[in-house]
């Protein structure tokens, strides 16, 4: 009969699977636009309000960092290209009081959707199309893991 293996060891494998390896990877899409109802809080007398509402189509993708109430966008640490496709790197280095976030952003508005991302993840990488004059478009996915 065989014996089985010491306790301490069985509690050492079971810390391979549930380390760093065993985080899940979330991939986060930008709704592909957003419908906008301006408001105006204040008006000065005599003056008269128009607001524009309509659909705003997805711009851009990023991440975000706030540490208490102020928020930031952060810059990618690489870009790559690889044929019609580019893409942006972060590193995220939680703590503290750090927290991250996807920020969606819409053509002719400055609204943000904003989604936090898992504390546990490490790094993100937004995908764009690429347009044939080299500019980059429509944000495909942003993946953090």
């Amino acid at each position: 009969m065989r014996a089985s293996p010491p306790l301490t060891a069985c509690v050492a494998l079971l810390g391979l699977f549930n380390g760093p390896a065993a985080r899940a990877a979330v991939t986060l899409t930008c709704p592909p636009a957003l419908v906008e109802t301006p408001v105006v809080s204040s008006l000065l007398a005599g003056w008269e309000v128009e607001v524009r509402t309509g659909r705003r189509t997805l711009s851009d993708a990023a991440i975000h960092v706030s540490r208490g109430s102020e928020r930031g966008r952060v810059v990618p640490d690489a870009t790559a290209h690889a044929g019609r496709e580019e893409s942006a790197t972060w590193t995220l280095s939680p703590g503290e009081g750090s927290v991250y976030w996807v920020a969606c952003s819409y053509g002719n508005t400055s609204a943000l959707l904003l989604q936090r991302v898992p504390d546990t993840a490490r790094s993100c990488v937004a995908t764009h199309e690429v347009l044939e004059s080299g500019r980059p478009s429509s944000v495909q996915s942003i993946r953090c893991d």
